[in-house]
């Protein structure tokens, strides 16, 4: 069984600390709903984990929204349990109540997901399975990599669970890299996943989610 994460626990901060509850030019959607509606479109089940409004002065805005979106799709939510420390905390609060052996890890910002991308990279799980594989990474030419579209076994959640331990131990962030470094990737073609590679586009600035009005 597929299901899959949703992260909304970012800062945000060249937006003004807000973008999953942005709504999109031309539409009457959040952002955040474009990643939802492809997977309730695809059947897969799928937590949200949001920003922890305790971490908030001014907090009744977003539990408004929170609420909204929790209603609206009727799919488990949850919260980071440390603020400010990058992605990781979000996958692990995430996996903690997800169900299914593969985990689609995906951002909140990320307009131009399809169907037909998350389609192909699901496709490399039974490779992923034989090979002892227990991450599926998309890979550019380049070397950079998509940890953010991704899918992770859930037995990856043990050493997830090391590197979220040690990220509160420290109070220092930890990169994504640092837990598919200690995993078994299987790394497939990027391309080969989004021929046009607009799956990969992330909305980060307010310049960027003025672009969506050429959609």
């Amino acid at each position: 069984m597929i299901s899959a994460i949703i992260l909304s626990g970012g800062k945000a901060s060249r937006m003004g600390g807000e973008k999953s509850f942005r709504k999109t030019p031309n539409e009457n959607k959040y952002l955040i709903e474009k990643v939802a509606d492809i997977l309730v479109d695809m059947n897969l089940p799928f937590v949200t984990v949001f920003k922890n409004p305790k971490f908030m002065n001014d907090n009744t805005e977003e539990l408004e929204k929170q609420t909204y979106f929790k209603n609206k799709y009727k799919q488990p939510i949850t919260w980071d349990t440390v603020e400010g420390k990058g992605p990781l905390i979000g996958i692990y609060e995430g996996m903690k109540i997800s169900k299914g052996d593969w985990i689609l890890v995906l951002p909140c910002d990320m307009p131009y997901i399809s169907k037909k991308a998350i389609k192909k990279l699901i496709s490399n799980v039974e490779l992923a399975e034989k090979g002892g594989n227990d991450c599926i990474v998309p890979k550019h030419k380049n070397g950079f990599i998509e940890p953010l579209f991704s899918l992770y076994h859930i037995s990856s959640i043990k050493k997830l669970e090391t590197i979220v331990n040690e990220i509160k131990e420290s109070g220092k962030s930890a990169p994504i890299r640092l837990l598919i470094d200690s995993l078994n990737p299987l790394y497939v073609d990027a391309h080969e996943i989004d021929i046009n590679q607009k799956t990969y586009v992330n909305i980060n600035t307010f310049e960027d989610f003025e672009s969506l009005k050429k959609i």
